[in-house]
């Protein structure tokens, strides 16, 4: 499994910088996914400016799916562009995949008819607990804590997928998503054993001034990936309005050392 990175900012980029969007390419299964194709490619949110970075990296008739998180704006601007995109090559003559099967949740209500409304997108609603499968993936949607319905990604290649359910050692190539949450009593045991942990680190310690914050802290995933004990950890969803960056790694490794900061254009892979 390879993850890139499209995107990492939230609420909206820093110059140059592109909001939250991950590509996840895995192995496809032969005679099940689509004809003459190795891999399965799925988007996961795609965040103002993602949609230039996808095209780095994927044309647009080789992605299977895309997952959003939640319909913030900063999760799925760019969805708009590409829903344009598909329509306008589908007229030209392009074999695009329409409608694109787009798994999110079904509130904000009219975020979701917007985007179903040209019928370009296969709209599925996202619920806690759905499963998904895609080539080698198996994928789990769990419900995050945030202002509107938000889920998390915890995925699994098929090799890794026996293991989890026979109880051997903890699985390998896991990659776990947190979308956009704050704390919450559930989450430890959600991301527990994941091999990556790509989490939402939005705030600095100080900036956290409520329990109940919509977003996690760097110190708190710090802390979550070493309870968990997950095998890296990936700051994610940085605030695009002034450098933060030094003091949220800073603060992540205080309890994690080995924590990073996502990297546009960097691809991971998932071992």
């Amino acid at each position: 499994m390879k993850l890139t990175v499209l995107g990492r900012y939230g609420p909206f980029p820093a110059p140059g910088g592109a909001c939250s969007s991950y590509l996840v390419e895995a192995p496809a299964v032969p005679g099940k996914d689509r004809e003459h194709d190795a891999k399965v490619r799925l988007v996961f949110d795609l965040g103002a400016g993602a949609l230039s970075r996808l095209l780095m990296f994927c044309p647009l008739t080789e992605v299977d799916a895309i997952l959003l998180s939640h319909l913030h704006s900063d999760h799925i601007s760019d969805m708009f562009v590409l829903r344009y995109a598909l329509e306008q090559l589908h007229k030209r003559g392009v074999q695009v995949p329409t409608p694109l099967t787009v798994i999110a949740p079904s509130s904000p209500e009219y975020e979701f008819r917007s985007l179903a409304s040209s019928g370009t997108f296969n709209m599925v609603r996202a619920e806690d607990g759905m499963k998904l499968r895609f080539g080698a993936l198996s994928i789990t949607l769990h419900e995050m804590f945030h202002p509107v319905p938000t889920f998390g990604f915890d995925i699994l290649e098929n090799d890794a997928v026996t293991a989890y359910a026979y109880g051997e050692e903890k699985p390998k190539k896991r990659l776990f998503y947190t979308g956009d949450t704050g704390m919450f009593p559930g989450l430890y045991s959600l991301v527990k054993g994941a091999s990556v942990l790509l989490a939402d680190t939005n705030l600095l310690s100080h900036e956290k001034t409520t329990e109940f914050a919509a977003h996690l802290t760097a110190k708190e995933a710090g802390s979550l990936a070493k309870r968990a004990g997950v095998g890296r950890l990936i700051c994610t969803h940085i605030w695009g309005g002034s450098p933060v960056e030094e003091n949220l790694l800073l603060e992540a490794k205080t309890n994690f050392p080995a924590a990073m900061l996502a990297e546009e254009g960097r691809q991971y892979i998932i071992e």
